[in-house]
C-alpha cells in the first residue's frame, strides 16, 4: 500500500510540474528566454518581448525574418498581444506560488517533499517518513487523496454551520427589530398607567367632595347641637340662680314667713343634686382621623373592581382564609 501510495504520489506531483513548465515556455521570449515583457505578435503567430524582435530586427528595412521559425514578413508589423500579457502575469504568480509551496513543503528532518498524509499522526510526511520505522505500520495516503477526504467532510459540515448561521442572521434580525417594538409597548403601557391613574383621581376627587360635605354636614350637627344645649344650659343657669336667691330670701325671713313652703324649697333643692349637666362633645368622626383620605376611595374602588373570591383552605395562605 505505501509503494501505491508513493507512485500515485509521484504521479500526480510530475503531473503538475509538468503542466506549470509548459506555461513557463509559453509565457517565455524565444530571445531573451526571459518571460514576456510587452508581449508583440508579428505575421507568422509567433510571440516576442517588443524589445527583443525590435532589436532583433534594428538593422533591417525590409524581410523581417522571425527568430524561430526564419519565415519573413515584409513590413515591421508587431501588434501588442494583452491576453498573453495577462498569461505571463499568471505564470509568475503560479511560479511565485509554487517556490513558495515548495518552500513551505519541505519535510524538516529529510528535505523532502510532503506528498503523504498518515492518518494515525495526522500530518503531512514525505516519502522517506512514510517507510521509516516511525510510520511504517500507519495508514499513509497520497496528500492530494487525504485533502479530498477532508474536504468533503469540511463540505458536510458546511451545510449545518450554514443553516446556524441562517438561524443567528434570523435571530439578530428579529433582536434588532426588538427596540422599536419594545417603544410602542411601553407607549402602551404608558397610556395606560395613565388612564388608570386619570380614572383614579377623578374618582378620589368625587370622593373628596363627598367627604369634604360628610364633613361641613358634621359641622352643622354639632354646632346645632352646641347651640341647642347652651339654650338648654342657658335655662337651667336662670332656674338655679332663681332658686339660690329663693333659698337666700328665706334664709332672712322670721322664723313664720321661712317656714311657709319651706318644704317645696328644699325639694327643689334636692333635685338640683341629681340634675345632669351634659355637654357636646365636638370629636369628629373616628372615620377621618384613623385613616388617610385616600383608603375610603380606593375601598370604593377595590369594591367596583374586584370580584368575589373564595379560598381553599388546605391551599390558601393562613393569613388569607
Amino acid at each position: 500500500m505505501a509503494e501505491t501510495s508513493l507512485l500515485e504520489a509521484g504521479a500526480s506531483a510530475a503531473s503538475t510540474a509538468a503542466a506549470l513548465e509548459n506555461l513557463q515556455v509559453e509565457a517565455s521570449c524565444s530571445v531573451c528566454l526571459e518571460y514576456l515583457k510587452e508581449p508583440v505578435i508579428i505575421e507568422c503567430g509567433h510571440n516576442f518581448c517588443k524589445a527583443c524582435i525590435t532589436r532583433w530586427w534594428e538593422d533591417l528595412e525590409r524581410n523581417f525574418p522571425c527568430p524561430v521559425c526564419r519565415k519573413t514578413s515584409r513590413y515591421r508589423s508587431l501588434r501588442p498581444n494583452r491576453q498573453l500579457g495577462s498569461m505571463v502575469e499568471i505564470a509568475k504568480q503560479l511560479q511565485a506560488v509554487k517556490r513558495k509551496i515548495r518552500d513551505e513543503s519541505l519535510c524538516p528532518q529529510h528535505h523532502e517533499a510532503l506528498s503523504l498524509f498518515c492518518y494515525e499522526d495526522q500530518e503531512a510526511v514525505c516519502l522517506i517518513c512514510a517507510i521509516s520505522h516511525t510510520h511504517r505500520a500507519h495508514t499513509v495516503v497520497p496528500l492530494d487523496d487525504a485533502t479530498q477526504e477532508y474536504k468533503e467532510k469540511l463540505q458536510k459540515c458546511l451545510e449545518p454551520l450554514e443553516q446556524k448561521l441562517q438561524e443567528i442572521t434570523r435571530c439578530k434580525s428579529s433582536e434588532e427589530k426588538k427596540p422599536t417594538e419594545l417603544k410602542r409597548l411601553v407607549e402602551s403601557r404608558r397610556q395606560q398607567i395613565l388612564r388608570e391613574f386619570e380614572e383614579l383621581h377623578r374618582r378620589l376627587d368625587e370622593e373628596q367632595q363627598v367627604l369634604l360635605s360628610r364633613l361641613e354636614e358634621e359641622e352643622q350637627d354639632i354646632l346645632q347641637r352646641l347651640r341647642e344645649n347652651a339654650a338648654h344650659l342657658g335655662d337651667k343657669r336662670r332656674d338655679l340662680a332663681h332658686l339660690a336667691a329663693e333659698v337666700e330670701g328665706k334664709c332672712l325671713q322670721s322664723g313664720f314667713e321661712m317656714l311657709k313652703d319651706v318644704k317645696s324649697t328644699l325639694e327643689k333643692c334636692e333635685k338640683v343634686k341629681t340634675m345632669e349637666v351634659t355637654s357636646v362633645s365636638i370629636e369628629l368622626e373616628k372615620n377621618f382621623s384613623n385613616f388617610p383620605r385616600q383608603y375610603f376611595a380606593l375601598r370604593k374602588i377595590l369594591k367596583q373592581l374586584i370580584a368575589d373570591v373564595t379560598l381553599d383552605p388546605e391551599t390558601a395562605h393562613p393569613n388569607l382564609v
